[in-house]
C-alpha cells in the first residue's frame, strides 16, 4: 500500500500530485481566481496557536462526538466532493466504505457517479442537495435521499453561480467520458451525461427557496456555505438543524474570508441553538482542535481524503482518516483534554 509509508497529509498530498496529470490536479487542488482563498484557509489556521493545559489531561482522551444523533468516533465528516470518478474507478463507493470503517459520516454529493441506492449500501451518510431542474425534480431527489435513509439533507448555498477557476482554465480541464452523474439518472433529472466543465445549471438559492426545500423533507436540514453571522442567526430562527461554515474550499470566491476566521462570529450568532461545523483548510489534528476551540462541533475534510483515494482507494482514504485520528489523539493528550465535546476557547492563543 503506497500510503502506508506516509506520516502526515503533506506526504499524501505530494504523492497525489505526482500521480495525477495537470488537468485533474487543477480540478482537485485549484480554486476560484488566483487560488488566494484556497491558500488562506490553511494559512489562517497556521496563524492560530494552541495553548496547552496539560495537568488536567489523560492518556486516553475520548475523541467521539455526537452530530445530529450520529456518534462519530472523532469530530470529523467527509465533505461532499465530485465527481470522484475523476480520481478512482469506483468513485464514491470506497470513500463510503472507508468512512463506515472509521466510524465517521460521508456527505454524499448530488453529483456522484454512482446511484444513491448503491452508495447507501456502503454505510450511513448525509446527502448534499443541489437544486437542479424544476421543483418537481428537486422534490424527487429529496424523496430518493429519504428512501435511501440519508440521515440529513445538506443544502449548499454558496455554489449557485459558476466561478472563474483559472487553474482549470489554464490546464484545459475537460470532463473525461468515463464520468457520469448516476444520482441524476436515478432521480429522473437527466440521463447522467456530464458537461465538459462538470457543471449543470442550478437554482440561485434564496431564503424563499430554502423554505420550499425545508417544507419538502422530513430530514434534518443542514445549511453549508455560511460565513456571515447575520445569515447564521436568521437560519437558526428558521429552524434549520445545523450549519457548516465554509467558503467551498476556496472554489467560489477568491477574496473570501477564511473559514476559521468566520467561525467564531457564526457560533456566537446561533448561541448554542444548533450545531456548527466547519470545513476549509483542515490538514492536521491540531487544525481540528483549533476549530473545536472556536466553537465547532466537528469539521469536514474534502481534498485530503481524495488524495488518499487517488493513491490507494478505500485503504488510502482510511489511511488519511487514521493519520488524522492519531494526530488528534496526540494533540488531545498534549493539550490536557479529556474529551473533544467542549474544548475551551482560551486554549487557542491570540495572534
Amino acid at each position: 500500500m503506497i500510503t502506508a509509508r506516509m506520516l502526515d497529509l503533506d506526504d499524501v498530498q505530494r504523492a497525489c500530485r505526482f500521480a495525477l496529470d495537470d488537468a485533474r490536479w487543477s480540478y482537485l487542488a485549484g480554486g476560484a481566481g488566483r487560488d488566494d482563498c484556497v491558500r488562506e484557509n490553511e494559512a489562517a489556521l497556521r496563524r492560530h496557536r494552541l495553548r496547552p493545559r496539560p495537568l488536567g489531561g489523560t492518556a486516553d482522551p475520548d475523541l467521539s462526538v455526537d452530530v445530529l444523533g450520529f456518534t462519530a468516533t472523532m469530530p470529523l465528516l467527509l465533505a461532499p466532493t465530485s465527481p470522484l470518478r475523476l480520481f478512482h474507478p469506483e468513485a464514491e463507493l470506497p470513500v463510503s466504505r472507508a468512512a463506515r470503517r472509521a466510524g465517521v459520516l460521508p456527505i454524499v454529493s448530488n453529483d456522484s457517479h454512482h446511484s444513491l441506492t448503491e452508495i447507501a449500501k456502503q454505510g450511513p451518510f448525509w446527502f448534499q442537495l443541489y437544486c437542479y431542474g424544476s421543483r418537481a425534480d428537486v422534490a424527487r431527489t429529496i424523496r430518493l435521499a429519504e428512501s435511501c435513509d440519508a440521515q440529513a439533507l445538506v443544502v449548499t448555498i454558496d455554489n449557485s453561480h459558476p466561478s472563474r477557476r483559472l487553474a482549470m482554465l489554464r490546464s484545459g480541464f475537460a470532463t473525461p467520458p468515463e464520468v457520469e452523474f448516476g444520482i441524476h439518472r436515478e432521480s429522473g433529472f437527466s440521463d447522467g451525461e456530464v458537461p465538459p466543465d462538470t457543471r449543470l445549471p442550478r437554482w440561485p438559492l434564496t431564503w424563499e427557496l430554502l423554505d420550499v426545500i425545508r417544507a419538502e423533507t422530513r430530514l434534518p436540514v443542514v445549511v453549508k456555505g455560511v460565513l456571515h453571522p447575520a445569515d447564521a442567526a436568521a437560519l437558526a430562527d428558521r429552524g434549520v438543524a445545523g450549519l457548516i461554515v465554509s467558503n467551498h474550499g476556496g472554489r467560489q470566491l477568491n477574496d473570501s474570508i477564511a473559514a476559521i476566521d468566520a467561525l467564531p462570529a457564526v457560533v456566537a450568532a446561533v448561541d448554542g441553538r444548533l450545531p456548527v461545523l466547519m470545513d476549509g483548510g483542515i490538514r492536521t489534528g491540531g487544525d481540528v482542535v483549533k476549530a473545536l476551540a472556536a466553537g465547532a462541533t466537528a469539521v469536514c475534510v474534502g481534498r485530503p481524503y481524495v488524495w488518499g483515494l487517488v493513491l490507494d482507494g478505500e485503504e488510502g482514504v482510511l489511511h488519511v482518516l487514521d493519520l488524522l485520528r492519531a494526530e488528534l489523539l496526540d494533540v488531545a493528550r498534549q493539550m490536557g483534554l479529556r474529551d473533544l465535546r467542549d474544548v475551551p476557547a482560551d486554549l487557542v492563543a491570540p495572534t
